[in-house]
């Protein structure tokens, strides 16, 4: 360690050069790191929220709750004891008849919602068809207030706001919860222009009501599934085949494997350089007696002092970028996950200055003079 830091301290320029490299590579990456991780977030939130082990969806609808539709009959004849039905509808907003429209992702709850429905952090549950229950991420991005109304551009329909939820999107929408009836399908579709029978109307007389989905925690038979065409996923699974996530996991986490990939090649490379630049200073040292293992550790000291010193440089560096972002921007630091990128981040380059210890052997004191 003492060879190292001496060496550190004499040439300064070269090593912090090397730090500011390694520093810029490591934003980067956690960067990339967080953006991936707040991404997958605003994909999963609300269903990490769920109190439930899985979800029931029609078969036909390829393990997708948009195309999913159970007769309300069918979850009757389940006789589930602990379960709620599930309406999710995604539809473009207004707040208090303002131009500016919004993506939002309706769904609809039970009365009591239990299972479904996030922890509040201000005002109530919805106690009426008129009402809804907003994600706390809709109201820092729009301003929105409890009282202010929410209208459905295609029907015109108008909801109060009367609460907020712990952050929840799906699909990275803001999600909102409103009464089970006002997120089917019919009522995304028209508007009888009655609000007393819009929640029992239908667009054909003999259409039966139906759901998109079950919530559950109860295990079910997988005859009687199959008898009425559902198929039962588990919350993890459902979550992993929401549209896009899963490609999105994989794009960004190989982009941050080869960076780090790349990082370590970076430093290994300016290390071998600066150990062969002093082949004629490792010779004189082995002549007056130093170890080649002694010589060797100055090398790796040196290599875990760069590494430790860029990756606390990059991420105050994405911490203090964060702080500057907007809230539209779905970026959020994971400390475990940062945690195991950083350990690669030491681990990587330490193993590539191996190289550089390892050429340190092969020097001839008679030959490097």
């Amino acid at each position: 360690m003492f060879l190292a830091l001496k060496e550190i301290k004499k040439e300064k320029s070269r090593f912090v050069m090397i730090v500011i490299v390694t520093a810029l590579i490591a934003f980067l990456v956690y960067f990339l790191t967080g953006l991936a991780y707040g991404l997958a977030s605003a994909n999963t939130t609300s269903v990490e929220h769920w109190k439930a082990d899985g979800i029931i969806l029609s078969k036909a609808s390829n393990q997708n709750i948009y195309a999913s539709t159970i007769e309300e009959d069918v979850v009757k004849s389940l006789d589930l004891k602990s379960s709620e039905s599930l309406n999710v509808a995604s539809t473009v907003v207004s707040v208090n008849e303002n131009k500016d429209q919004f993506d939002l992702v309706l769904m609809g709850i039970e009365e009591k919602g239990k299972l479904v429905l996030p922890k509040l952090i201000e005002g109530r549950h919805i106690k009426g068809s008129q009402e809804i229950v907003l994600s706390d991420t809709f109201k820092k991005d729009f301003d929105i207030k409890i009282g202010d109304k929410i209208k459905v551009i295609s029907t015109g329909r108008t909801f109060d706001v009367v609460g907020f939820t712990k952050k929840s999107e799906y699909n990275t929408q803001t999600v909102g919860y409103v009464a089970l009836e006002m997120a089917s399908q019919e009522m995304m579709m028209y508007k009888t222009g009655d609000d007393k029978t819009d929640a029992t109307a239908t667009p054909t007389v003999n259409m039966p009501n139906r759901i998109s989905a079950i919530i559950t925690n109860e295990k079910v038979d997988n005859k009687l599934l199959k008898k009425n065409n559902l198929t039962y996923l588990s919350k993890k699974e459902f979550i992993n085949t929401i549209p896009g996530y899963q490609a999105q996991l994989l794009t960004f986490g190989l982009m941050i494997i080869s960076l780090i990939i790349i990082s370590a090649v970076i430093i290994s490379i300016f290390m071998y350089i600066l150990t062969m630049q002093k082949k004629s200073i490792f010779a004189i040292l082995k002549i007056q007696g130093i170890s080649d293992s002694y010589i060797s550790k100055s090398v790796i000291y040196q290599t875990v002092i760069v590494s430790l010193l860029g990756t606390i440089i990059g991420i105050g560096l994405t911490l203090l970028t964060f702080n500057f972002l907007p809230n539209q921007v779905p970026v959020q630091m994971n400390w475990p996950i940062t945690g195991i990128v950083s350990l690669l981040f030491l681990i990587c380059p330490l193993l590539g200055s191996l190289f550089s210890a390892r050429s340190i052997l092969k020097i001839d004191p008679l030959d490097a003079l």
